[in-house]
């Protein structure tokens, strides 16, 4: 009777929750008939079925075993219940537990973001769709009297970052969406002919889909989408250096995708094709972007290689690289963006941002030949990870 009554519980109590099962060697409580003997072999099934189902995973069965010994079977007629308690207990126990090498490796000590972070991972075991966001709002400020004795100017920047991820990931196939807006500016005192200067302007769009042809080897097509929506000027000037949709760039390319390890990507695309648009030609000077004197468009066909990695050495630093680089075989453009974020709580971190760029096709007034241009970035603020 007590077998059959196990058996059913199990299966009833495995329907309800999919992602806890009580291990197969249930089949073995046939063999035990007291109490004592059952509630010893329920605990070892449940260690051995929290290491089938996380594995690799550094869960203390130790704690497991010592929570559901508070709920274990008590008489036998409670059993049923008890059943139910042990799952519950069991999923409970491993809400407590950091679920990876990454979240175990940190600076600090924050049970409710290794919370946060098993509830996201337990969310993606249920699901191949994946989402999260984050947004950054950082300021630096700096006053300056007119008699001080090295000079300056007093001025003040902000920074706003909104980034979001989403996509879908399964065996042999994953699409990755991701879109970013950033928008910077900056007063200064000594320019005076604008009250606020556009310091950094980006909207950008990117989506690639993998077909996986052997392991971490893919078919990849990718597409991404980058442009201005506000207006730069020159310091002291009325001169237009960018705005709204100009430029405008469009990039396309179909080739292979090799992932050897988790967060690290690079695609090579030998069939690509580029357009570079400036819609305001009256103010924005196509030269600047690569066009040709008169041009507005310009399309090309090539080649183009990109590398993403996200590296996390501890939870509190997380350091992205993008690499893209692409050639018509005429021409070359090379661009490097690395950002570094470090976490010093869930609400605040600082950022160091290093960009530079070489592209052929760009060459400055008064310059002979290209020149590789280079920025650089050091802020502080608001940060948050929404899941």
């Amino acid at each position: 009777m007590i077998v059959v009554l196990l058996f059913c519980a199990v299966t009833s109590v495995a329907a309800q929750n999919d992602s806890i099962r009580i291990h197969p060697d249930t089949f073995r409580l046939q063999d035990r008939r007291t109490t004592a003997d059952i509630d010893l072999l329920l605990l070892d099934m449940v260690a051995a079925q929290s290491a089938d189902i996380h594995a690799g995973d550094t869960i203390d069965t130790l704690t497991v075993a010592e929570i559901l010994l508070r709920d274990s079977i008590r008489r036998e007629k409670e059993e049923i219940d008890s059943l139910r308690a042990v799952n519950a207990a069991l999923a409970s126990a491993t809400l407590r537990q950091s679920l990876g090498p990454d979240v175990q490796k940190s600076l600090v000590k924050d049970p409710e973001e290794d919370l946060r972070e098993f509830k996201r991972a337990k969310r993606e075991l249920r699901t191949p769709w994946r989402r999260e966001a984050t947004l950054m709002v950082q300021v630096t400020q700096n006053y300056v009297t007119s008699n001080w004795y090295q000079g300056g100017s007093s001025s003040f920047a902000g920074l706003g970052i909104a980034k979001g991820k989403f996509g879908y990931e399964s065996e042999r196939f994953t699409w990755e969406n991701t879109g970013e807006w950033r928008i910077g500016g900056s007063t200064i005192s000594a320019d005076s002919l604008h009250k606020v200067n556009t310091t950094d302007d980006l909207f950008r769009l990117y989506t690639k889909a993998n077909l996986r042809i052997v392991p971490k080897v893919f078919t990849s097509f990718s597409a991404e989408l980058e442009t201005r929506l506000l207006p730069t000027y020159k310091s002291n000037s009325r001169e237009l250096k960018s705005g709204p949709f100009s430029p405008f760039r469009f990039n396309a390319g179909i080739g292979i995708d090799y992932k050897p390890v988790k967060d690290l990507s690079v695609s090579f695309s030998p069939l690509s094709y580029k357009v570079v648009h400036v819609m305001d030609t009256a103010r924005v000077k196509g030269t600047d972007y690569g066009l040709k004197e008169g041009e507005r468009t310009q399309h090309n066909v090539g080649s183009s290689l990109r590398l993403e990695y996200t590296w996390k050495p501890v939870r509190e630093i997380a350091i992205e690289t993008r690499f893209y680089m692409y050639t018509n075989y005429r021409e070359v453009e090379m661009d490097l963006e690395v950002n570094c974020d470090f976490i010093i709580n869930r609400f605040l971190s600082a950022r160091l941002m290093v960009h530079p760029r070489y592209d052929t096709s760009v060459i400055m007034e008064g310059d002979k030949h290209a020149k590789i241009q280079f920025r650089e970035l050091l802020s502080i603020g608001f940060s948050h990870k929404f899941y």
